[in-house]
């Protein structure tokens, strides 16, 4: 099923027994498809480049990102699906845990995606879901007028007053701010970092290549 995909599962609080995930059948043209073979098909229709004006424009991460969160909603997973240096980090709440396998076993068939790291939760209940949307406006507004910050690709995930911040920083002056302006905001229980950091500069090494 081409390259082999480590798959990470850093936090998942389900309890529930582990089952093997079976695909379901999606209708295409009239016939019958597995989910497998209908993301394996979209893979041979879907264009891996685009060229425009005799050179190559690619954004490796956003083509990854919108073929995973294709292939998850054609799948039924309502997951949130972000993809940073081909990483991707997979955020919702699962109901089972074949479900959450089910999430992770179609991610896998996305090429090029090299990683799979998830951050799982049970259902939350209605009043927790409003709290929630409360939290995330706040602390996207105080991520979004920070100066310092500027530069930075980071989106925002909260599930059950647990912020989950994913995306990539300039450096690790601005990895740290955005970890400390979501501590700041009381109703937060706990911050989840998956903020990259890009590789410093030649300018900014400390050892000097040969």
């Amino acid at each position: 099923m081409g390259k082999k995909v480590t798959h990470i599962l850093l936090a998942l609080l389900i309890t529930s027994s582990a089952g093997c995930a079976v695909y379901p059948a999606v209708q295409i043209a009239g016939g019958a498809m597995t989910g497998y073979d209908a993301a394996m098909l979209a893979d041979e229709y879907i264009p891996r480049e685009h060229v425009e004006g005799g050179g190559l424009s690619v954004n490796q991460d956003k083509m990854l990102q919108r073929r995973l969160r294709e292939r998850l909603e054609l799948n039924g997973m309502t997951v949130s699906a972000h993809v940073i240096d081909a990483k991707a980090y997979l955020i919702g709440q699962i109901a089972d845990r074949s479900r959450a396998d089910y999430a992770i076993k179609t991610a896998s068939t996305v090429q090029g995606i090299k990683t799979i790291t998830c951050k799982f939760y049970p259902p939350t209940t209605r009043r927790e879901a409003r709290k929630d949307q409360r939290i995330h406006a706040e602390l996207s507004e105080q991520l979004q007028k920070t100066l310092r910050l500027r530069g930075a690709d980071l989106r925002v995930e909260v599930i059950r007053s647990q912020a989950i911040i994913i995306g990539k920083a300039q450096n690790y002056s601005q990895k740290t701010a955005a970890v400390a302006i979501a501590s700041e905001i009381g109703d937060i229980t706990q911050v989840i970092d998956y903020i990259a950091v890009d590789a410093p500069t030649a300018e900014g090494d400390e050892v000097a290549s040969n």
